[in-house]
């Protein structure tokens, strides 16, 4: 059970409550300083991460529908900038009542314990030239042919793979007991948490709520259908929910979603494609998490201007976010930062509390992505884009999850 990370993520908070009033200043301060040396190097490598991924998924979709392929990407776009505004309404409307008087002095908060030492990391690449570089090379080689590049841009793309897993997942409990530990001994990790736990429940309905009516939307408001349609798919959510990664989930998801969709071609086009890109837990929970922390810093709400700002660059970002646990809210720190405001001590615990629940979010990204492809099966086959075509279901697959 231990070599769970939700398990280890879970043992190591509690332990964090346990002992950090207890531990002296100096140990609690050389968990934090790993904890941001930790933070620093993942930043660092974040261009590469955003270069390797947009890169690859556009040269692995060079032999699919063009048409095909390009309503599904604007599928993609309208659905996480649905979500990212579905946040930003509730978070208009509940926000303000549920932080009313619950205002945290972040920048206190900070000063109190300072990391023992920085890495003297240079910062080689700004995360939104990144993004562009990525999508000028995949774009580029999709048009001009040419092996060596696909080859070298999906091996890249294999080894910042290999280095996530093996450098960065292995050390989230030592990033997330370094952070909750530093906040525990400054005395200010149960009032954090006091304060946002009624913001988890509310993130956990907009989940529900959001993801319920995709299913219905998919399924003309049927709700015996649209019902069993989230049951089929019920094994996929919890082996993302268990295994904190949509892509370590996908032969499951196929598997849901082709009992569902009964087209096996669209839906081995639109799973693998998407995978990565259509987040919708992350496009639901990552903008109210953020909003929720704005407003418990003191900070107002963004105004509807600037939230769209924040919303096209958002949306952007999630096309080049890693399949990795705690992977989602990488590369879209800079974005909350830059666009919605939020101060470096604030993304911090953004980043930390996004982590502690990654296995909800995920488990929200795989019956997001389901529902996703049984709204683009029902469009495409109304404009007569797609024909249905019978998939036979593979019950035996399905009943071994």
């Amino acid at each position: 059970m231990l070599k769970s990370l939700p398990v280890q993520l879970v043992v190591c908070v509690v332990i964090a409550l346990l002992i950090g009033t207890h531990l002296d200043f100096s140990v609690v301060q050389l968990f934090f300083s790993l904890s941001c040396a930790i933070k620093d190097i993942l930043m660092m490598i974040l261009p590469f991460v955003i270069v390797t991924y947009i890169a690859s998924a556009i040269l692995s979709l060079e032999q699919r529908a063009p048409l095909l392929l390009i309503c599904v990407m604007l599928m993609v776009c309208l659905s996480n900038i649905t979500a990212v505004f579905s946040s930003y309404c509730v978070g208009q409307l509940v926000l303000p009542w549920l932080t009313a008087g619950k205002v945290i002095d972040l920048t206190v908060v900070q000063d109190g314990i300072t990391p023992l030492f920085t890495l003297p990391l240079p910062k080689l690449l700004e995360p939104s030239h990144a993004l562009m570089i990525g999508m000028g090379y995949g774009l580029l080689f999709s048009f001009y042919k040419l092996s060596q590049a696909k080859d070298l841009a999906l091996n890249l793309r294999d080894y910042v793979t290999l280095f996530l897993r093996k450098g960065f997942i292995p050390f989230l409990p030592v990033y997330v007991f370094g952070f909750v530990l530093k906040m525990q001994a400054e005395g200010s990790l149960v009032t954090l948490f006091t304060n946002y736990g009624q913001i988890f429940l509310v993130v956990c309905l907009l989940l529900v709520v959001y993801i319920t009516f995709v299913y219905a939307l998919a399924e003309g408001f049927k709700p015996k259908q649209f019902i069993a349609s989230i049951r089929t798919m019920l094994p996929a959510g919890l082996t993302g929910f268990s295994t904190m990664s949509s892509a370590a989930s996908m032969p499951v998801t196929l598997t849901a979603t082709e009992q569902n969709v009964q087209d096996a071609g669209f839906t081995q086009l639109v799973i693998p494609t998407t995978v990565n890109i259509h987040l919708l837990g992350d496009a639901l929970g990552i903008p109210l998490i953020g909003l929720a922390i704005l407003q418990l810093g003191g900070l107002p709400m963004p105004g509807i201007e600037e939230y769209m700002i924040f919303a096209a660059y958002f949306c952007m970002a999630k096309f080049s976010t890693a399949a990795i646990p705690g992977g989602g809210v990488l590369v879209l720190l800079p974005t909350l930062q830059t666009h919605l405001g939020l101060t470096p001590e604030m993304t911090g615990l953004v980043a930390t509390i996004y982590i502690l629940q990654d296995s909800l979010f995920t488990g929200a990204n795989v019956m997001g992505n389901g529902g996703f492809a049984l709204v683009c099966h029902r469009l495409f086959k109304m404009i007569r884009l797609v024909q249905s075509q019978p998939a036979k279901a593979d019950e035996e697959a399905l009943a071994q999850v």
